[in-house]
């Protein structure tokens, strides 16, 4: 490749890169792929596009833009992009106000709508008005409405009472009396110090108490109205109370009342810290949540008011839109503005976003979920010639959301931009162009690049990682035998989509929770976690819905959190081993000598630090227009030390050359040293596949994974013995293929000494090995929050109800997710893909009737419809035999069919004939949109799992092998799986009307009549 087509990077030297020369072709997908720690990210972010960030911005700047030094190396890098990074979690979006609908443009665009088409309501009676805007009942005139009048953060629109933010901070009484069986003399025993509960108030209480004859020993649940009302409000009537030697006439003000007059008035920050507790956020009363004033909130588009488009699901919002739109509900003025709605829409559920209102904070968004709404932005836009760089955009996701997400990358590509993608999942990197592969290890032994190149190479490659992590078989585990297992079960769970769910899992087993990306996995494991730890707190047997928690001492939730806040927490403090390099250096001859202590070998304590960069190696550059940049310590060049501690040596090595090694490196030094604390601590972490990372490096830097991992590592250095329920958060994300042997190997442990392991994990493979699976569906957001399915992996396999049970069923019978090995060739687990023997026969006796028939192919998109399928379908002029032996058909189609695409994500799909008394059928699927219009008819399911119209003259069970593009169609070239053709006594085919048969289009296919029209 030449600089023309090619983005070049010469010489690259950044952190473990060992003069990497590599280039990326442009107006391709690329996938940078390796081992976790290969230098990846250190290729594509930390060089590349830091690099190309930097050239831009100068350009950008009427005066030269000087960006430090960078944290990159490298001797030469041409033919960049403008760059274009979606990050998993990048700065900007803490703001609480921040929701999917800002950053996503969609509620500025919904504003716009309501503003010029919904009808102001009457400001006195909140009636309707007329075309002029006046009320007929009380005569008052309107104010017209404008985009303003829809907008929590102006004036003219926001809710006055809350301030536009919807929700306001009082005194919960939730959490004043959480048990309500509780009597009153407990409630005050256990009331905060410095509450309701200093002397003056409870004697107050307890004189009102004696005098309106309410009982102290009276569970506050079997309070009646009155009683309730004087206990949270208090009386009118005054009381002489004496305490100590004080006597006061002092009233009762309530529990509620003192506690929200002491909190405005005190001055005390401990006291206020106290008052905290009690606190809680609730709906406002006024505009009940929706953030506007009760004008904006009542008016209404096609039935529809602004906060129903805010509360409600994206997917469901979009059919509810369309419907206004084609049926003609909506004003003419608005329904361009709609269809854009729609469009935006309908790129965010694309990327498995649909279960996601418009209302929900960003921050309470995952990683992966941000990332991909970023996504969902520059698929609406025009951009071309831009180079995106995507940090694991599958994150997080279900394999059912997987295909969409590759999708969408193409897209970004065929609208001529490079797109450039740093990913372990199997399906993107098949997916891919090309190849580059980073390694082959991780750390110093990584940093070279292995292979670059298509993907059809890289299989080949001898040397390559993920080529042998491809071609592998499923690993393996010895089952927990759930014959003599104890139980645990939690019932009762509710949490957000999560109503009243019980789970049962298997003491001293692997479990894991499953279920598509939104499904309710992480509100059903928080529930059980929460659960459980009270359990075990009280140290019950059953407490609170909860069964077996006896068998267990402790529960420790491990999530993709970050760990440390500050970044001098480094790897070697966070595992407690700084200390001892520290003694080490100290007692060493040269210290010693010099006079020097412990301290001064601390980058965090004045003395011995470069006091330039304060011990941290960089310093940062102040930018006027842009946030500010880090770069190299002029002062100790990075090394954090001052020179006379950089001059003590241990053994050759100075402070700042120890903290640089990685964990493997430093294994094989302290070994030979016989640092035997420091050698047990690293030899976890290098166990764990952690043996890349550097002693030194700072916590905030390290992958989510990562960050679990090391969490673990320092839980099983404390030698915990058994009786533990530990709980991961996705622990295989950020993870090669072939380092998932590492985490089976951590879980292993845990497991032999008697703990508990409860997962929530999206990887087919980790499922598949589990001894007992929950899953959680059969949809994302309100279609999900149920548990499917609650047993071994083998029975989710045969559960029709689940999607995840689809893509294991074809994991553990060799069936493939995406394209895979034709017929008869072995597949990933040595097994083979088998079609019909009946294939080569059928094929020649249907290869001159289908030119003429119409032909229908579907393919379900969801689990939710009858029969467990939601079908998508389009018809096709024509159906071509290529091959008989190789059993395989080809059909063209528009490029930018939506129903296309869904079914071409499903990689299976059914190709219907339609009989001669099917023609409404052809017509049905000849207009409209996908989502629904199709309900009306029957499905069951094919020989493979795909939806069949019932009733049809044949069917042709269908795997996706390749797509090529024909200017604006593409050729579709599929393996035939199987074939059922039932033509019954006196029924024909459904042939194609209008022009002769012998007519054939610009690409040689048969022309439709114009009354059969394909869906776009």
């Amino acid at each position: 490749m030449t600089t023309f087509d090619s983005i070049v990077l010469e010489g690259v030297t950044t952190h473990n890169l060992k003069s990497v020369d590599v280039a990326f072709p442009k107006g391709k997908l690329v996938v940078a792929a390796g081992v976790s720690g290969s230098g990846k990210s250190s290729l594509v972010i930390d060089t590349l596009f830091e690099h190309s960030k930097s050239l831009y911005l100068g350009a950008l700047s009427s005066k030269t833009l000087d960006m430090g030094d960078g944290d990159y190396q490298f001797d030469r890098i041409s033919g960049t992009q403008p760059p274009v990074a979606l990050r998993q979690r990048d700065g900007g979006f803490s703001n609480p106000r921040s929701t999917v609908g800002t950053i996503s443009g969609l509620d500025g665009l919904y504003r716009l709508l309501f503003g010029a088409g919904s009808r102001p309501v009457c400001p006195a009676c909140l009636g309707e008005t007329g075309p002029d805007l006046r009320c007929a009942e009380c005569g008052i005139f309107a104010e017209p409405h404008s985009a303003q009048h829809f907008s929590p953060n102006r004036k003219e629109g926001k809710c006055l009472r809350c301030d536009g933010v919807g929700e306001m901070v009082g005194f919960s009484l939730d959490k004043i009396i959480p048990d309500r069986s509780k009597t009153l003399r407990e409630i005050w025993d256990a009331a905060d110090p410095g509450t309701f509960a200093i002397p003056n108030v409870r004697k107050a209480f307890e004189t009102m108490a004696a005098d309106l004859g309410i009982d102290l020993d009276l569970p506050f649940a079997e309070l009646d109205g009155d009683q309730v009302e004087r206990v949270l409000h208090g009386s009118d009537k005054r009381y002489t109370i004496k305490i100590r030697k004080v006597t006061n006439e002092i009233r009762f003000e309530g529990i509620l009342d003192f506690l929200e007059r002491a909190y405005r008035n005190t001055t005390s920050s401990a006291r206020r810290n106290s008052f905290t507790n009690y606190l809680a956020k609730e709906p406002c009363p006024a505009c009940e949540g929706g953030r506007l004033r009760v004008e904006s909130l009542r008016a209404t588009l096609a039935g529809h008011a602004f906060h129903d488009f805010q509360s409600d699901e994206l997917s469901s919002s979009i059919v509810r839109l369309r419907t206004a739109l084609t049926s003609g509900a909506l004003p003419p003025q608005v329904r361009e503005l709609a269809s854009a709605i729609i469009k935006q829409s309908e790129n965010i559920e694309e990327v498995g976003l649909g279960h996601l209102q418009l209302r929900r904070p960003v921050v309470t968004l995952s990683g992966g979920e941000l990332q991909r709404l970023l996504l969902a932005q520059h698929l609406a836009s025009d951009l071309t010639g831009v180079m995106y760089v995507l940090d694991e955009p599958t994150a997080g996701l279900h394999e059912s959301d997987s295909d969409k997400i590759v999708a969408s990358l193409r897209r970004l590509r065929d609208l001529g931009n490079t797109v450039i993608v740093i990913e372990h999942d199997e399906s993107v990197i098949r997916a891919a162009d090309w190849v580059v592969e980073l390694g082959p290890g991780a750390g110093s032994r990584g940093g070279e690049v292995v292979f670059e190149g298509p993907v059809a190479d890289l299989l080949e490659a001898e040397d390559s990682p993920t080529a042998a992590a491809l071609l592998s078989p499923a690993p393996s585990r010895g089952r927990v035998d759930l014959a003599d297992a104890g139980w645990l079960q939690v019932s009762g769970i509710t949490r957000n989509n999560v109503v009243d769910e019980t789970v049962k899992l298997p003491l001293g087993g692997l479990t894991c929770v499953s279920g598509v990306s939104g499904a309710g996995k992480s509100s059903l494991v928080a529930g059980v976690h929460d659960a459980v730890s009270r359990a075990v707190a009280k140290g019950a047997d059953s407490a609170g819905g909860v069964e077996g928690a006896d068998a267990l001492k402790d529960v420790i939730y491990v999530d993709q959190r970050a760990i440390g806040r500050s970044s001098r927490s480094t790897l070697a403090t966070y595992i407690g081993i700084g200390d001892h390099i520290r003694d080490a250096f100290a007692a060493s001859e040269d210290a010693v000598e010099r006079g020097l202590s412990r301290k001064e070998f601390s980058p965090n304590v004045p003395g011995g630090r470069c006091e330039a960069c304060k011990g941290l190696g960089l310093a940062e550059v102040e930018m006027t227009l842009f946030k500010s940049e880090s770069v190299i310590c002029p002062e100790c060049d990075g090394r954090r030390f001052q020179d006379h501690v950089l001059d003590v040596r241990l053994d050759g090595r100075n402070i700042y050359d120890v903290l640089s090694m990685s964990v493997g490196d430093a294994l094989e030094w302290f070994t030979a040293r016989d640092g035997a604390k420091v050698t047990q601590a690293l030899s976890v972490l290098d166990e764990f596949g952690l043996g890349y990372l550097q002693l030194g490096c700072a916590t905030t830097t390290l992958s989510g994974g990562e960050a679990q991992r090391l969490t673990l590592a320092v839980e099983l250095l404390k030698q915990r013995r058994s009786g533990t329920l530990f709980i991961f958060d996705e622990p295989t994300r950020g993870l090669h293929p072939a380092d998932i042997s590492h985490l089976l190997a951590l879980f292993e442990r845990l497991l032999s000494t008697g703990n508990t392991i409860l997962v929530i994990e999206h990887n087919m493979r980790v499922v598949s090995l589990c001894d007992w699976v929950v899953d959680v569906g059969p949809g994302a957001g309100r279609d999900g929050g149920r548990v499917v399915h609650c047993g071994p992996p083998q029975e989710l396999a045969d559960n029709p109800a689940s999607e995840t049970g689809k893509y294991l069923r074809r994991l553990l019978g060799g069936v493939v997710a995406q394209a895979g090995p034709a017929a008869g060739e072995p597949a990933e687990d040595g097994t083979a893909l088998e079609t019909d023997p009946r294939t080569t026969r059928d094929l020649k006796d249907i290869e001159e009737l289908l030119p003429r028939t119409v032909t229908v192919v579907t393919g379900s998109a969801r689990g939710s419809g009858a029969g467990g399928m939601t079908p998508y379908g389009l018809t096709i002029g024509s159906l071509t035999v290529v091959s008989h032996e190789l059993a395989l058909v080809a059909f063209v189609v528009k490029s930018h069919s939506t129903s296309w695409s869904a079914i071409a994500s499903e990689r299976r799909f059914c190709v219907n004939v339609l009989a001669d008394d099917q023609a409404q059928v052809a017509k049905a699927f000849a207009r409209g949109r996908p989502d629904g219009r199709f309900n009306s008819l029957t499905w069951v399911p094919s020989s493979h799992g795909s939806p069949r119209l019932s009733g049809t003259y044949g069917a042709i069970d269908c795997g996706l092998e390749a797509m090529y593009q024909l200017g604006d169609h593409q050729f579709v070239l599929a393996k035939v799986l199987h074939v059922d053709i039932d033509p019954k006594e006196g029924r024909r085919p459904l042939e194609l009307a209008g022009r002769d048969g012998t007519a054939c289009d610009a690409y040689g296919w048969r022309w439709r009549d114009s009354g059969v029209e394909e869906e776009q």
